[in-house]
């Protein structure tokens, strides 16, 4: 599956890999940075989630992240997981 999602907080981020270390297969975040660039990281670390918006500038909230291009992608059908930071609907299942 892949759907779009958007974590703002430090909180989000920890909720969210919290909720992704039941998951049994790879979870994947996936976007592009500000030029464009592709970039993937695992979607069940808290450090590189934290790594990526911190490199933005940001401390607490990841204003800077390009939410619109990221994407959570997973092997599974893992919506019911991801509903709380899920934007809009479900792009593609597996």
């Amino acid at each position: 599956m892949r759907q779009k999602i958007e974590l703002v907080t430090v909180k989000d981020i920890e909720d969210f890999a919290s909720a992704m270390g039941s998951v049994q297969c790879d979870v994947r975040l996936e976007g592009k940075d500000e030029n464009g660039c592709a970039w993937s990281i695992s979607g069940k670390s808290k450090l590189a989630m934290t790594a990526l918006c911190f490199a933005h500038g940001k401390s607490t909230e990841f204003n800077t992240v390009d939410w619109n291009t990221v994407e959570c992608v997973c092997d599974q059908d893992i919506y019911e997981l991801i509903k709380p930071w899920a934007v809009g609907s479900m792009l593609e299942t597996a």
